[in-house]
């Protein structure tokens, strides 16, 4: 078993991956606002400290796997489930937001662009 699930019960152990995932999901959900806003700096700061999150839940959950193969398994509950639900949609909106944002800043830049080549042809015209 992990230190960290050593060092607290298995609700307990939970109960972090739920807040370390619900946590994850608001960093992503704001990363990306600042993309679509065009503050791709903190976008991706925002994301970098998702992907953070998502990692110490990650080794939560790997910790009370290794419990489990070590017969110290918690019966499946709702809080098990349900902890599971929260990490699995944190993990999968942050690989979404990362071509999210990426696509954002490609919007950003063919705007930018666009804008140019209208005061070109505004120029000409």
């Amino acid at each position: 078993m992990s230190e960290q699930v050593q060092a607290t019960s298995p609700s307990q152990a939970l109960m972090q991956l739920i807040l370390k995932s619900s946590k994850a999901t608001g960093q992503v959900l704001a990363a990306i606002q600042a993309a679509q806003e065009g503050d791709a700096a903190t976008s991706q700061d925002l994301l970098i400290q998702a992907q953070a999150l998502n990692i110490e839940a990650h080794n939560l959950q790997t910790g009370l796997i290794q419990a489990e193969l070590q017969g110290q398994a918690a019966p499946v509950s709702l809080l098990a489930v349900h902890a599971q639900d929260h990490f699995m949609n944190s993990h999968l909106l942050v690989q979404v937001a990362d071509i999210l944002i990426g696509q954002a800043q490609t919007i950003k830049t063919l705007e930018e662009k666009l804008e140019k080549l209208e005061q070109k042809v505004g120029e000409i015209a």
